[in-house]
């Protein structure tokens, strides 16, 4: 029997839920790149985490991320967690990271929040 990462909540019909119900009033377009955005990190988070095992075999928990889309550039930034379930402090600053290294394919013009994008670490079995 052999087990493999999952990173459940990243999935990517959560990720565009949290998108979508966060940037409430911002054009769809925005949101779907949003949520875009947010799937491409999903393959560097599962690294951070995978890494993060090498040290605590047991970690697992949920991240709830809050994070801003600057007006001007489109840069993801502003980024805390609202939920700290591994506390990790490198499992935390990797992830954070990884999003701070998003930015939307055109600036919004106004600033964008998104307020719960949540993150589930676990171990599977197949």
């Amino acid at each position: 029997m052999s087990k493999h990462l999952v990173i459940s909540s990243l999935a990517v019909a959560a990720l565009a839920a949290s998108a979508v119900g966060c940037a409430t009033g911002a054009d769809p377009k925005i949101r779907a790149d949003i949520g875009a955005k947010l799937q491409a990190a999903q393959t560097p988070i599962q690294a951070c985490y995978q890494r993060s095992l090498t040290t605590n075999r047991k970690l697992r928990g949920m991240y709830v991320v809050q994070l801003a889309a600057n007006a001007e550039t489109g840069q993801f930034g502003d980024i805390s967690l609202r939920r700290d379930e591994p506390h990790d402090p490198v499992l935390r600053f990797c992830v954070i990271g990884e999003l701070a290294k998003l930015r939307l394919d055109s600036p919004p013009g106004k600033r964008i929040e998104v307020d719960s994008i949540p993150i589930k670490f676990e171990w599977t079995t197949p």
